[in-house]
């Protein structure tokens, strides 16, 4: 069940670091800014990329947790 617990806030926790690095990076006219193309494309990418890691590690603990529930181990 700990475990369960674990990659939930681990997801989570990876999905809230993405929203503020987005949201730091936001002018007065809510425009995202980078230093350049090739910066905007790298961010992007890793950041969806997090986006992506950290739903899957949600998932993966809300199955370990209905797991845990299911068969009592």
């Amino acid at each position: 069940m700990l475990a369960g617990i674990m990659l939930i806030a681990a997801g989570v926790a990876g999905l809230l670091w993405c929203n503020k690095r987005a949201f730091d990076r936001r002018n007065a006219a809510g425009v995202q800014e980078f230093r350049s193309y090739g910066h905007s494309l790298g961010v992007r990418t890793l950041e969806r990329l997090a986006r992506l890691g950290g739903l899957i590690l949600i998932l993966g603990g809300f199955g370990r947790f209905v797991m845990v529930l299911a068969t009592g181990h």
